[in-house]
């Protein structure tokens, strides 16, 4: 399980040791709950997530420790999330320029893990607006992490701003929702739509 070590300050794939199931009386609903440990310090994680009355489970929460006010979706590749959770560790430590670039680095990782590695950045950004996994406005916020990641890497003199850093972040943070958890969710709504009108259709040509 993805989860967030606040003491190795990484995003890891949590070892699962227990489960255990209750039932809310307040709220009306099952929950699970995980108990894993981090494979780097060996730290204590827990898990939770509610389980609906049709068997289906909401997303899973991390309860301890407490994850960052921003986080990482655990639809995000390891790699990926773990290059994201250091730029946010930069944010967090005011190394504002080394933000930028690591959000750079996470935004090569999106486009690596979607199978385009074009001879640069921007060809590889336009290949996936091409592809149709970004759109017009998510390719400008990733393009405009790409020029800050670049002169944030390549020329000494910038200095990234708070401000500026954390718009980045959030820039980041969305393109990772939409690559790796939007746009997938939205694709397997639109195969249980399909689904369910098959047998009103089939009703419909046999009358």
């Amino acid at each position: 399980m993805i989860a967030e070590c606040r003491s190795c300050e990484l995003t890891v794939d949590a070892i699962v040791e227990g489960t255990y199931a209750a039932f809310d009386e307040e709220i009306g609903l099952d929950f699970k709950y995980t108990l894993a440990r981090c494979p780097r310090c060996g730290n204590p994680v827990l898990f939770s997530h509610a389980v609906f009355p049709n068997g289906t489970s909401d997303e899973t929460h991390q309860m301890y420790p407490a994850q960052q006010q921003q986080r990482v979706s655990a639809a995000v590749p390891p790699s990926i999330a773990m290059a994201f959770t250091e730029a946010l560790n930069c944010f967090n430590a005011k190394a504002f320029t080394a933000c930028a670039i690591m959000c750079r680095k996470t935004l090569e990782g999106i486009c690596a893990e979607h199978g385009v590695n074009e001879r640069t950045l921007l060809d590889s950004l336009k290949q996936l607006k091409d592809q149709g996994v970004i759109e017009n406005r998510l390719f400008e916020w990733a393009d405009a992490l790409r020029i800050v990641g670049n002169e944030a890497a390549h020329d000494v003199t910038v200095l990234v701003s708070a401000q500026d850093a954390k718009d980045l972040t959030d820039f980041t943070n969305a393109l990772l929702e939409y690559t790796f958890t939007f746009r997938d969710k939205f694709e397997q709504f639109k195969k249980r739509r399909a689904r369910s009108a098959q047998p009103n259709s089939a009703l419909c040509l046999s009358t």
